[in-house]
């Protein structure tokens, strides 16, 4: 029995279901969920990733009973959720979680770089974004739009947290080579091209990079958050 035994975890935007495959293969004892507001993506998860229980949602509000998982994982999400719905995601994440059971909780962070954030491309430059992706690739399987990626500083994610948590650690990695490797990956995600091999190389970049503490200067935070019994 691996280390998690029987424990359960839920992937909070698991798009096409890489992370939720990856733990399956390293842990097979661990029950996985996931959910996504994108339906074209948990088709794929729920391809990648047979035995989990992957949904659909529309909103913050979570398809499962309270304390139903021992962990959840919310990785480069949160920018994507619009800032009113920010702090209900946050508390559905905590409803889910048993007393004691992590959020591992990972965006962008507002470092010497984040201005570079190539997804934030379609705004700082729509005509040029319009030229290389065109009217057809624009993110349509997005209910809303695709919103402006937010980078945040600590204190503004133990905010959005409130009291219910108690905060264990705090992470910071990548820098330039982070940045720069979203802007290679870039073409290949929007065309589809998830095999390339010129992306994989580029992800081993960001790989190298994000496991590199800088500090606040860094590009990415992670924090790991204790879910609290009622306050």
């Amino acid at each position: 029995m691996d280390r998690f035994g029987h424990s359960q975890l839920l992937g909070y935007g698991c798009n096409v279901g890489e992370a939720l495959a990856g733990m399956a293969a390293h842990f097979p004892n661990l029950r996985l969920a996931g959910v996504d507001i994108n339906p074209v993506a948990v088709e794929r998860a729920r391809e990648a990733v047979p035995g989990a229980d992957i949904r659909v949602i529309e909103g913050p509000r979570l398809p499962f009973a309270d304390e139903a998982f021992d962990a959840v994982t919310c990785i480069e999400v949160l920018e994507h959720v619009p800032a009113a719905d920010r702090a209900s995601a946050i508390a559905e994440m905590r409803r889910v979680l048993k007393v004691g059971g992590r959020l591992i909780l990972r965006c962008p962070h507002a470092g010497t770089f984040s201005f570079l954030d190539p997804d934030n491309l379609r705004f700082r430059f729509p005509r040029l974004y319009g030229r290389l992706i065109g009217r057809g690739w624009r993110d349509a399987a997005y209910a809303g739009g695709v919103k402006w990626h937010d980078h945040f500083r600590e204190a503004e994610l133990l905010g959005l947290a409130g009291a219910g948590f108690a905060h264990e650690t705090t992470r910071y990695g990548g820098l330039f080579l982070l940045s720069l490797g979203g802007w290679l990956a870039w073409p290949f995600y929007k065309t589809g091209r998830y095999d390339h091999p010129a992306l994989r190389a580029v992800q081993r970049m960001i790989g190298w990079d994000i496991a590199r503490d800088y500090g606040r200067a860094s590009y990415c935070i992670l924090i790991v958050l204790r879910r609290m019994g009622v306050q």
